[in-house]
């Protein structure tokens, strides 16, 4: 296989001392939100060139909807498009679907480190924790490694079976981890899982040893793109299925959030514990992300066409079609929960007037006042939720969106960009090679990936 390149384009200072981005999306919440700052404008520092580009579990969208007779869908398991990045201590790290190795490069110059090789592709990022490196293959291993070295600490191979499939040119194992490797309280969760009518697994060892503290199978269950986790739970999404939740202490499964085909590999957990899901959806056309209590599991609201959303505080930005919109989070979904309560009450009294039949009487004049009332109600509610959308911006297509303090991050086709949270005001972009799906914010460098292969780091300036 032809050796990838690292080409140095400028020789720009990096700090060191900032806040790191540990793991997929910067946390377990999957949030794509840090507090620190970039000094705009950012400068290109160096750029990784892989020998191909990424080869993706799964082909891209149907290009025609049959059944509902729709053209132009989105993909429902496109969650390993482009080489996604952590970050800690002044190293990179990636996983490659090329050449099925975890990659570490030095953050200030781009040059390599070390490289760490598997028998399968590695499709979600290391995850950071402790001076160790921790992530899963196509080959059905979990492994941790030095994370300064990449000396191997230790792997775990759950199912004890060689039986390999062929898959996209590759033979890799009927139980690869696609979910990578979650780290919570000295705790290393993973799933090891492909096809709904084999066994899926999920797991939970110790961080340090990889003593086994439990091994759910699980039927049904396709758990791929990274896992989420609160306090107490773990969220797998499952691509062309809804997403399920597990008890965190036992892996044991305790429900699912929507309806069949309402699939995606987005997912973000927000500080009050809403699960925020979507992207594709089984005949649906321009996907969407929808929002859930992860409690109660009810679905709270919808984003029509929305492919990726930050959280910061009482405020969200997602994009959407060809914009950026930045909405007043807290009170769009306070309106958003009495209009989703009206609905279920309305459901309810419809079931209960279609039993009733033709029948006129005190009962059913009483129900059909209050399902007067509910819709007059929520007509009300939904024209207050549309006050609280506090700007639009036209971007053109976005893929990916994060947010650093008061700036937010974009990526679209060949372009990265920089907006105003507060404003939406354009304030930097740069041009880049392919189109931009993974972002990251680490020592005062924004870390740009796309469907090329390419990894490029950018830099502001800085006195002294």
């Amino acid at each position: 296989m032809k050796k990838y390149m690292v080409i140095i384009l400028a020789c720009l200072t990096v700090p060191t001392l900032a806040q790191d981005w540990p793991t997929y999306r910067h946390d377990n919440q999957r949030s794509g939100t840090t507090g620190t700052v970039l000094t705009l404008p950012l400068t290109r520092v160096w750029q990784y060139v892989s020998p191909a580009p990424p080869q993706r579990a799964w082909a891209g969208p149907a290009k025609w909807d049959a059944f509902a007779a729709l053209s132009d869908q989105r993909s429902m398991r496109d969650f390993d498009p482009a080489f996604y990045v952590t970050s800690a201590r002044g190293k990179v790290y990636f996983g490659s679907s090329v050449d099925d190795s975890v990659h570490c490069l030095d953050l200030d110059t781009g040059a390599p480190v070390w490289q760490f090789r598997t028998d399968g592709p590695v499709r979600i990022p290391p995850t950071l924790y402790q001076d160790r490196s921790y992530f899963g293959s196509d080959d059905g291993v979990v492994y941790c490694v030095d994370a300064r070295t990449g000396t191997l600490v230790w792997k775990y191979h759950a199912v004890d079976s060689d039986k390999l499939i062929a898959f996209n040119g590759k033979l890799i194992s009927q139980w690869p981890c696609r979910s990578g490797v979650l780290v919570q309280d000295d705790t290393a969760y993973f799933t090891l899982s492909l096809l709904p009518w084999a066994p899926s697994y999920v797991c939970a060892v110790r961080a340090d040893d990889a003593a086994v503290i439990y091994k759910t199978e699980h039927q049904a269950l396709t758990a791929q793109a990274a896992m989420l986790a609160s306090a107490t739970r773990l969220y797998m999404p499952q691509g062309r299925q809804r997403p399920v939740v597990c008890d965190a202490a036992t892996g044991r499964l305790v429900g699912g959030f929507g309806n069949a085909g309402q699939g995606g590999t987005f997912a973000l957990l927000t500080p009050e514990n809403k699960l925020v899901h979507g992207v594709g959806q089984t005949h649906g056309t321009g996907g969407e992300l929808r929002s859930f209590n992860a409690d109660t599991k009810d679905q709270i609201a919808t984003f029509p066409s929305a492919t990726c959303m930050v959280i910061q505080g009482d405020n969200a930005w997602f994009c959407s079609h060809k914009e950026l919109i930045a909405l007043d989070r807290a009170r769009y979904m306070a309106l958003q929960t009495q209009i989703a309560a009206h609905r279920r009450e309305l459901d309810t009294i419809g079931a209960r007037l279609k039993a009733l039949k033709d029948q006129v009487n005190d009962e059913t004049r009483a129900l059909n006042q209050k399902k007067l009332d509910l819709t007059t109600q929520n007509r009300a509610l939904a024209a207050q939720a549309q006050t609280c959308f506090l700007w639009k911006n036209d971007t053109g297509v976005l893929n990916t969106l994060i947010c650093g303090g008061d700036t937010l991050y974009a990526g679209g086709e060949n372009i990265v960009i920089a907006y105003s949270a507060t404003e939406g005001k354009l304030l930097w972009q740069a041009d880049v090679d392919g189109k931009v799906y993974g972002l990251a914010i680490a020592n005062k460098t924004l870390l740009v990936s796309t469907d090329t292969g390419s990894i490029f780091c950018f830099a502001g300036h800085h006195d002294g």
